[in-house]
């Protein structure tokens, strides 16, 4: 990409941003996957037991809400407001996904979104680096991988300069390597709690390396399958697609075309298949959240 043009759409293209954010993505990415890698040829002896999938099963619920309506619905798209304690739980939850920190990845979103499947879109699978893609192959990679470890970094000052001056939000990007290491070592303290040292081991295994590492995919999935397979909706913007499997692995988030066609809304449609949209009406009747933005 030119460098003149990248900056006029808020895409840093200099060397020490670039690397330093690869850098951060494929540490990110492969310390969880090595843990995973260890836990499956570790399989006879560190099985998880009923109590790691216990662990896994609450630690990958609230990273699976920390995505969806921490980083996604509120940070980035303010579809409704909260309190500060709230904002600070949501902000850890999605924090512990391992996606880089919370100014990135928001920054990173909203670019996807004002170049939806255009040259400028950061993980589009059907353009890379302003190019069209060679092969449908190649796109899905690059859209679901690929884009993280050659890609260029959506300027934070361009497109979340607010989340900068969310002290909150501020202070867990500014602490991104603490918290990825909370994530992982949270359920192995819990884990030895409930059953000692060797479920610390199969918690730190499965319900940290593991859940990561499989919510990584499942996230990833939606920015390539969810923008190539599954049903559109009318007016909608792209080539986002509704994906059930998605959508219920998600909590409601593969519900992607609709996402695209209204990105504001709290609430996706069709409402029983957004887990997340009906723990926001739960919240919202508990008097946790208020302000939930709907479509028309």
């Amino acid at each position: 990409m030119v460098t003149a043009e990248a900056r006029r759409v808020g895409i840093l293209t200099e060397r020490g941003p670039v690397l330093g954010n690869r850098i951060l993505n494929a540490v990110s990415i492969f310390v969880p996957l090595a843990g995973t890698a260890a836990g499956l040829a570790l399989w006879g002896a560190w099985a998880p037991s009923a109590s790691t999938l216990w662990i896994f099963a609450l630690f990958f619920s609230a990273e699976a809400v920390g995505i969806g309506i921490g980083l996604h619905r509120y940070f980035t798209h303010r579809a409704f407001d909260t309190s500060p304690l709230l904002r600070a739980i949501l902000a850890v939850f999605g924090s512990w996904a391992m996606q880089g920190p919370i100014d990135r990845w928001v920054a990173d979103h909203r670019r996807h979104h004002r170049f939806t499947d255009k040259p400028s879109d950061p993980h589009s699978p059907y353009w890379v680096d302003g190019r069209p893609v060679a092969t449908r192959v190649g796109g899905l990679w690059h859209a679901h991988f690929g884009w993280m470890l050659s890609g260029f970094v959506s300027d934070p000052e361009r497109y979340a300069s607010d989340i900068r001056r969310d002290p909150i939000a501020l202070w867990c990007s500014r602490r991104y390597w603490w918290l990825c290491a909370s994530s992982l070592l949270a359920p192995a303290a819990l884990g030895w709690a409930v059953g000692g040292g060797s479920e610390a081991l199969r918690c730190l295994l499965w319900a940290g390396c593991f859940r990561v590492s499989l919510l990584h995919q499942i996230t990833w999935a939606v920015n390539s399958f969810g923008h190539t397979y599954g049903s559109k909706v009318p007016g909608g913007v792209g080539e986002g697609r509704d994906n059930l499997l998605l959508a219920i692995l998600l909590f409601g988030e593969g519900l992607h075309a609709y996402h695209h066609r209204h990105p504001a809304a709290a609430l996706n449609r069709p409402a029983h298949l957004d887990l997340n949209g009906q723990i926001l009406r739960l919240m919202a009747r508990l008097g946790l959240v208020w302000g939930l933005k709907t479509a028309p």
